[in-house]
């Protein structure tokens, strides 16, 4: 891997059981494990016409074709089928309904993730929030959880999100108030983040 490459596209594996060899790899970037499968994007077919005994996608978005219909769900479902059995899958995509970026290009719904995954047969789903996002996760907090959620918006949610840029004082002010339904409505907490990472297995 080179030098350049952000370490926080590989905070996923912070998460996972393991890293196997032949791991299949669609990266967010250009990051590289030694031993993982990664394929060309126009070969993404082919390479999913086989098992793999992991299967990780920091940033789903990254991989649904551009200019066709498809939905970011169905290629979830299809990238959970390619999990062999005993194996696991750890994908991170953007939340459709995030109140500060709303129906964005490859985001799916919570509940259509579970369902894919849970029809392909894997189970033991865990879910963590991704922040800032997930294409460069500095932050992985379990939803499962609350006492990490409450010391991440307590304590480190002004630490994740950058201080400048264009727009970043009105998304800022957004975000603020985000942060403050979260704290008073922990139950609602699951459909603010902006974007989540899913494991799951399928069983041996």
């Amino acid at each position: 891997m080179s030098a350049e490459v952000d370490a926080r596209l590989l905070n996923w594996r912070f998460v996972v059981p393991g890293e196997p060899d032949g791991l299949l790899l669609l990266p967010a970037d250009t990051e590289t494990l030694p031993g993982a499968v990664t394929p060309e994007k126009d070969l993404l077919a082919q390479t999913l016409a086989r098992r793999y005994p992991a299967v990780a996608v920091p940033d789903l978005a990254a991989w649904v074709p551009r200019g066709q219909r498809i939905e970011a769900s169905r290629l979830l479902a299809t990238l959970a089928a390619a999990v062999a059995p005993g194996g696991w899958l750890c994908v991170g995509f953007g939340n459709r309904w995030y109140a500060a970026a709303p129906l964005r290009p490859g985001s799916t719904s919570l509940g259509a993730a579970l369902g894919a995954v849970r029809r392909a047969g894997l189970t033991g789903a865990e879910v963590y929030a991704a922040l800032p996002d997930q294409r460069r996760a500095a932050f992985l907090v379990p939803l499962a959880r609350p006492a990490e959620m409450n010391h991440m918006l307590r304590v480190l949610f002004e630490t994740s999100f950058p201080s400048s840029g264009r727009g970043a004082v009105t998304f800022r002010r957004i975000l603020s108030a985000l942060r403050r339904v979260a704290c008073a409505a922990p139950r609602a907490r699951r459909h603010l983040v902006p974007a989540y990472y899913l494991v799951a297995q399928r069983p041996p």
